[in-house]
């Protein structure tokens, strides 16, 4: 007697994610700023270019049955294609990397100094505009200028002509920097404080002071707050016009992403067993509670990662048993997009146009998710 075993069902990831398994866990993965590249940095120090173009996106494979007008994704057929790996390596404790240009990324190398990669994997090293190693830097997307920390000092650095557009120094090592979403404003992580200066000058506006170990920051789309997790578990959450700055406690475990909505007018953040927010315009801060929000569905596994889609009002959650869903903000439903196989997810970027998910494991795997339009009529 022959045994058959039947055939196995396809995920959601199937019919529209690849994956590669890297060589170590994954650091930090993201866009270029025209949504043509995927960079990732891992934990050995190595970068990797992830390839976008692929041969069988999934519109190529929608079909629509004659009959019902069902449309289903037929799956792949064709290998992957291989990821682009440099020969230079990325700083193991250092800050990673931004965007570019259109499509390239400023790289923080071993030795502290700059990279300029391009799309197809080219590398430029670039002249530093002070001595010493890079400890933080920034970049509006779109822009060949690229907002520099070295050590306290600070400078906008033309990648194009290697120009200085302007200098600052802030007396105090910087470990973060943050634009604004208009470019107007840049948030420097101090020892002791958040210093808020004008983008373009570098002429300090406020400084606010707030303690803890700073994993994320990011501006609210309105530029009235800034939103800094930390890993002693807590949110800080400052308010740029009053300087000052407030902490909300609770949470379970580290809060090592929270970012704005623009479309939700929501901040979500990790460090809960589901992804928590607060709608603005007033977010918590001294009596005021807030605004909670609930998004997707409790569970018994930390949320280490949060990413908001820039076009939308929904957020990928990744969660420390290496699940990957997608909720709309506020809601509890949720569509599940990576098993969970045990290894915490890392990292999480969307794409500028919100229509690919790139995500990093701790297991050395590496993924984009491609959403065809049919899911979200």
């Amino acid at each position: 007697m022959i045994e058959t075993k039947p055939p196995q069902a396809l995920s959601l990831f199937d019919l529209i994610g690849r994956e590669w398994a890297l060589d170590s866990p994954v650091r930090q993965i993201g866009f270029n700023a025209n949504g043509t590249a995927v960079a990732c940095t891992l934990e050995t120090g190595g970068i990797r270019l992830l390839p976008m173009t692929d041969a069988e996106h999934p519109e190529k494979r929608i079909r629509i049955e004659f009959e019902t007008g069902r449309s289903t994704i037929r799956p792949r057929e064709q290998p992957l294609g291989e990821p682009v790996r440099l020969d230079e390596t990325a700083r193991v404790d250092g800050p990673g990397f931004c965007q570019l240009g259109e499509q390239g990324f400023a790289v923080v190398n071993d030795t502290g100094g700059l990279l300029r990669v391009t799309a197809r994997g080219q590398v430029v090293r670039l002249k530093l505009p002070e001595p010493g190693p890079v400890t933080a830097l920034c970049s509006l997307p779109g822009e060949n200028a690229v907002y520099l920390a070295q050590g306290g000092i600070l400078t906008v650095h033309c990648a194009k002509t290697g120009t200085v557009r302007a200098r600052a120094d802030l007396g105090q090592p910087v470990s973060m920097l943050a634009l604004s979403r208009d470019g107007s404003h840049l948030a420097a992580r101090l020892a002791d404080g958040i210093a808020v200066l004008y983008a373009g000058t570098l002429a300090r506006q406020v400084e606010i002071p707030c303690a803890g170990t700073v994993a994320c920051l990011s501006w609210s789309p309105d530029g009235a707050w800034i939103a800094a997790g930390c890993r002693e578990a807590r949110l800080i959450v400052a308010s740029v016009a009053r300087g000052e700055a407030d902490v909300i406690k609770g949470f379970p475990g580290a809060v090592n992403a929270a970012e704005f909505s623009a479309a939700a007018n929501t901040l979500i953040a990790s460090g809960a067993f589901r992804a928590v927010g607060w709608r603005g315009p007033d977010l918590p801060f001294g009596d005021h509670q807030g605004d909670h929000v609930q998004t997707g569905k409790p569970g018994f596994t930390l949320v280490e990662r949060v990413a908001v889609n820039p076009e939308k009002d929904s957020c990928a959650v990744g969660y420390a048993n290496g699940l990957v869903t997608l909720c709309q903000i506020a809601r509890t439903d949720e569509l599940m997009l990576v098993e969970g196989r045990g290894a915490p997810v890392t990292t999480m970027a969307w794409s500028p146009d919100g229509k690919h998910l790139a995500l990093g494991f701790v297991d050395g795997r590496a993924a984009i998710l491609t959403f065809p339009k049919i899911m979200f009529k």
